[in-house]
């Protein structure tokens, strides 16, 4: 599972380091970008097996930066999961009917964390 690389793309530098932690214990490599520019930019020179996106952030926010994820040749084809806090009602229905891998709210297990992303990579 080392092999496995998943881009964390979230402004909460907290959130991203206990993401990447509970990643890393899972086996897995993970690089982190703190805005949707920044991760699109990453993610287009350096694409993973997986991104785990926000949907608050600046610069952009999530869903435009999934949006030019989408978009690009190079980038379209990597599963996106929202990782968020954002509780508006019928969001994960919407985003996961336009395409993306999962949803996970904010707060969640740490400990079952790397299992939950591990099963969306296994959709692929």
């Amino acid at each position: 599972m080392a092999d496995l690389r998943v881009l964390v793309i979230d402004d909460d530098k907290t959130m991203v380091a206990v993401m990447s932690a509970a990643l890393k214990a899972g086996g897995f490599q993970v690089s982190a970008a703190f805005d949707a520019v920044q991760g699109f930019m990453f993610a287009t020179k350096n694409p993973p097996d997986l991104i785990l996106l926000d949907i608050n952030m600046p610069a952009g926010g999530g869903v435009g930066a999934w949006q030019r994820l989408q978009q690009s040749a190079r980038t379209q084809g990597i599963p996106v999961v929202f990782v968020t806090i954002e509780s508006k009602p019928g969001l994960e229905q919407e985003v996961m009917r336009q395409g993306a891998a999962g949803f996970i709210n904010k707060p969640f297990d740490p400990s079952t964390f790397a299992d939950r992303v591990r099963g969306f990579l296994e959709k692929k």
